[in-house]
């Protein structure tokens, strides 16, 4: 496997997720609950650190971990699959949300089996964030989440 490693803005580079940024990775996600994650999702969020089933990045700014998100490829169906995308609450608004998504997305175009689709399910509040980047909203469900929340599902077409 190939490391990649991007420098973007203000010292904040992109790269390959390492187990030593495991506890850094836990508080990014924990400073994004409740707004953008349930509680209830950290130990299945612990889980995918632990045992990825694709590439994850982190972005670091000043070595501390500020960002976390990582996409898996679907051997039986023809999409990929976003994961816990997310930047830490201190850094919202900032456009770091935007340099991973890019960072993903062209992870997977340069270096996954080519797939059709790019898909993701996320929370109301967030699903704007992709259809701004080109995502189209392919299902609504209502209380879709353990949680509650209404489940938003968004698909890019790569292919």
């Amino acid at each position: 496997r190939v490391s990649h490693t991007i420098q973007t803005m203000n010292n904040i580079v992109i790269r390959d997720y390492l187990p030593s940024d495991k506890d850094s990775a836990m508080q990014c996600f924990r400073s994004n609950v409740p707004d953008f994650f349930s509680a209830s999702d950290e130990a299945w969020f612990e889980s995918a650190l632990d045992e990825p089933d694709g590439p994850s990045f982190v972005l670091i700014h000043e070595g501390s971990v500020i960002g976390f998100g990582g996409y898996e490829v679907s051997s039986t169906y023809n999409s990929a699959v976003l994961v816990f995308g997310q930047i830490h609450a201190n850094w919202h608004g900032k456009g770091l949300g935007k340099k991973l998504l890019e960072h993903r997305i062209n992870h997977l175009k340069t270096n996954a089996q080519p797939t059709r689709y790019l898909v993701v399910d996320t929370i109301l509040k967030v699903a704007p964030f992709y259809v701004k980047h080109g995502f189209e909203i392919v299902a609504h469900w209502k209380e879709g989440f353990r949680d509650g929340a209404d489940r938003i599902d968004l698909r890019l077409v790569l292919l």
